[in-house]
Parts: structure tokens; sequence; C-alpha cells
């Protein structure tokens, strides 16, 4: 079941909340990829690697400097979460790398765990930083 975006989900930081969006725009087109059977060429596969490295390591860090620059008093669990992430990312993408491609069980599991980050963490713990985001505006 696709997650849809929605504002109850943004921290009020313009540049999380794009990012966020766009996580989830690519999650939902893996689900509906292999909803209906669809193969994912390399080509595919490649560029939702490209997409989650980037993400990862650039999103992160920025959300994490946003929290800790606010005073966020989630920034500690925030930061741990990313850490749980990127290291099951690490391990995909080094099973990714061993067999040269990935059969539809692995981007099964690698959908799962993305749909339950967009739930358990995007929609439950960034959003407190909206808090922080409208104390700094006021």
């Amino acid at each position: 079941m696709a997650i849809e975006w929605s504002p109850s989900y943004e921290t009020g930081e313009i540049r999380i909340d794009q990012q966020h969006r766009n996580l989830f725009d690519r999650v939902n087109r893996l689900e509906r990829m292999l909803e209906v059977g669809e193969v994912l060429d390399q080509a595919e596969v490649e560029n939702l690697l490209i997409f989650l490295e980037s993400y990862i390591n650039t999103h992160f860090a920025y959300e994490e400097l946003c929290m800790t620059l606010r005073g966020c008093p989630i920034a500690r669990k925030n930061k741990e979460a990313h850490d749980k992430l990127l290291a099951f990312y690490d391990d995909f993408a080094q099973r990714y790398a061993a067999r040269g491609k990935a059969d539809a069980a692995m981007l099964r599991g690698l959908h799962e765990v993305l749909s339950k980050w967009l739930v358990g963490h995007v929609c439950n713990i960034d959003v407190q930083l909206r808090s922080r985001v409208s104390a700094a505006r006021l």
C-alpha cells in the first residue's frame, strides 16, 4: 500500500520536506513496480541505489545539523535511527555488488524496510523538528 505524502509530515524546513517527498515518491515507485511484476532493469536498480546513497549521505547530514543547531531534544534518537538505516543500506549494497543484481526478494526486503522507515521515522521522529523551526521563526 502506497504511503502518500501528507502536510502533517512536514518539518517546516523546506529542504528537508522536499527530500522527504522525494523519498516517498521513490519508495512508492518501487512498490508499484513490484506489484505489477515489472522487472527492474539494471539501470533502474542502479538509479535507485544511487539515489539512496546520495539521500543517506546528504539528507541525513543536513537533517542532523538542523536538529543540532535548533537544540531539538530528539536529535540523538534521530542520529541513532539514521545509523541503523545506513547499516542496512550498506549491507544491501554489499549483497547487491556481490551478486551483480537484485532479485525480487531483495527488492521486496528493501521496500519493506524503507516503508517502515517512512512511517516510523519520518512521520514520528523528523516531524518533531517542526516545533523548533516554528519557534525560530517567531
